[in-house]
């Protein structure tokens, strides 16, 4: 099973507002790749998983939202491969009514940025927001995997000040995104204090050097096993995010560096993230030997439309014995 926990689908960038839509652009101007987050790509993208959490968009702060009937759309059509996350802004006034009714209209979890939508994790009212998702049994995802505006508060993004609500709320589950990236040791603390933080690999995945220090020392602190995956596509894709795992060694390769063990990178990238935070009825793993082929020394190779031929049999390795 390879669940891609963050991924998000738009069909104009402005609608992430102004401010943020620039700051997309100017980092896709600088990518070999350009991000394209239509539904068609998203679909072809998605092919490498066996699910996804497709995650909106709502931001007060910077004046932008994605419809949610975009993403309610092509989850419909998914055949339960796809789960949704519902953006709730905790400034709105309509925050806990949102999470109240997020199951009711379709949403399996719910997504807030402290950072980008501009409050304190403990604020009265980011506080009501997480009692009602703990009392509807709703994940929260938090972080944001693509370039943030000059507006997004920092001060708000330390992982430290959710350690208040994980206190507060023991039954919520947290996933803190791409390892609380600029604040990793933080983010090594809470996972290692509270039963239900998570946080996985979106964002950090096309950082190989970064990549390889935070799983170093999450496998240090003895919290490997909380870390989940995800891409952050369209600034990534699960394919490449993938790759950029189970080749996380190249750089310390023929050094005295220590190295992460193929088996928990393996363990990462096929984690059942949906039965891990109740997001709700796993779906059959597709039909392929993607998951295979990966997890062996063979050349990786993901594409539908690769040849029988080219995928290792399962008995090359006996890594890829399940």
């Amino acid at each position: 099973m390879i669940v891609d926990l963050e991924a998000r689908l738009w069909t104009r960038t402005d609608d992430l507002g102004d401010e943020l839509a620039a700051a997309v652009r100017r980092g896709a101007a600088s990518r070999w790749v350009q991000p394209d987050a239509s539904s068609e790509s998203f679909g072809s993208a998605m092919r490498a998983v066996d699910a996804a959490v497709v995650v909106g968009y709502r931001n007060l702060l910077g004046r932008g939202a994605i419809a949610e009937s975009i993403v309610l759309e092509q989850v419909a059509r998914s055949e339960g491969r796809l789960f949704y996350a519902r953006a709730v802004d905790p400034l709105s006034s309509d925050a806990s009514a949102q999470v109240e009714s997020a199951r009711k209209e379709g949403a399996s979890a719910i997504w807030v940025d402290p950072s980008l939508q501009g409050f304190h994790p403990a604020d009265t009212r980011a506080m009501r927001v997480f009692d009602r998702a703990e009392a509807n049994q709703l994940p929260v995802l938090i972080g944001w995997s693509g370039p943030a505006p000059a507006s997004a508060r920092l001060e708000y993004a330390r992982p430290y000040l959710l350690d208040e609500v994980a206190r507060a709320f023991p039954r919520l589950s947290i996933v803190i995104g791409g390892f609380g990236a600029p604040f990793l040791q933080e983010t090594l603390a809470l996972l290692a204090k509270h039963d239900r933080v998570f946080t996985h690999t979106a964002g950090v995945a096309a950082r190989p050097w970064e990549l390889l220090q935070s799983l170093e020392l999450c496998r240090d602190h003895g919290v490997d096993r909380k870390v989940l995956f995800a891409s952050g596509f369209p600034f990534d894709t699960p394919t490449r995010a993938i790759e950029a795992l189970y080749g996380v060694n190249a750089m310390v390769h023929a050094t005295n560096l220590p190295r992460v063990a193929r088996s928990v990178l393996r363990e990462i990238v096929e984690r059942d993230s949906i039965s891990l935070l109740g997001l709700g009825r796993p779906p059959m793993p597709r039909e392929r030997d993607a998951s295979r082929a990966l997890a062996s020394d063979a050349p990786i190779r993901l594409a539908e439309d690769a040849p029988p031929a080219a995928l290792p049999p399962a008995s090359t390795s006996t890594e890829t014995t399940r």
